[in-house]
């Protein structure tokens, strides 16, 4: 009697969802310029033609890490009702995990001249337009660029400088007064 051979079984979710994985990864650590296709395969444990395979080229593979990451609507929701109440609470919450890896793949892809123009549409299709659709009325993009740019920088100063407190009063306050100034960044010019 033969013993049959150890095959693996081919899995292409999988695979597709390896290389995803490992190119959110290194493009979060070097940025789109430093980061090669092979380098990708082999931290998926695939060979290099399977990325051109079901992504096509390294831009779109970009463009698919980029669009895999967080959209607006899920940070704020969708009504405007309560909105920077709702954002105050996310920000200051100390069991939300929060990662940098999608903020540093635009901090370090957005000098490029090939991935800049993908990152900066990125950033208009999953936040400036979701934030504009929910804000509304008159420059209602100035207005929600001003959100994001307001929200990244609390987001980088909580993840370097760690949480800004742990006393539960001075927390309340806080939302309070990130609540406030957002409400402002969003109210009409």
């Amino acid at each position: 009697m033969t013993k049959e051979p150890n095959v693996r079984r081919r899995d292409a979710g999988a695979t597709k969802a390896a290389i995803l994985e490992a190119a959110h990864a290194l493009f979060a650590r070097g940025g789109y310029e430093n980061v090669g296709v092979r380098e990708i395969a082999s931290k998926a444990g695939v060979d290099a033609a399977l990325v051109s395979r079901y992504f096509g080229s390294k831009e779109e593979l970009f463009a698919e890490v980029l669009r895999s990451g967080e959209r607006g609507d899920d940070v704020i929701g969708s009504e405007l009702d309560g909105l920077t109440d709702r954002v105050a609470d996310l920000m200051l919450d100390p069991e939300e995990k929060k990662s940098l890896d999608d903020i540093l793949i635009i901090l370090n892809s957005c000098a490029s001249p090939i991935a800049g123009r993908a990152v900066r549409d990125s950033i208009n299709e999953r936040f400036h337009c979701p934030f504009a659709s929910v804000i509304g009325g008159d420059h209602a993009m100035v207005r929600a660029q001003l959100l994001g740019a307001m929200l990244l920088g609390i987001s980088i100063s909580q993840q370097t400088s760690g949480d800004f407190s742990d006393d539960p009063e001075v927390r309340a306050r806080l939302k309070q007064r990130i609540a406030d100034i957002l409400a402002l960044a969003i109210k009409p010019l």
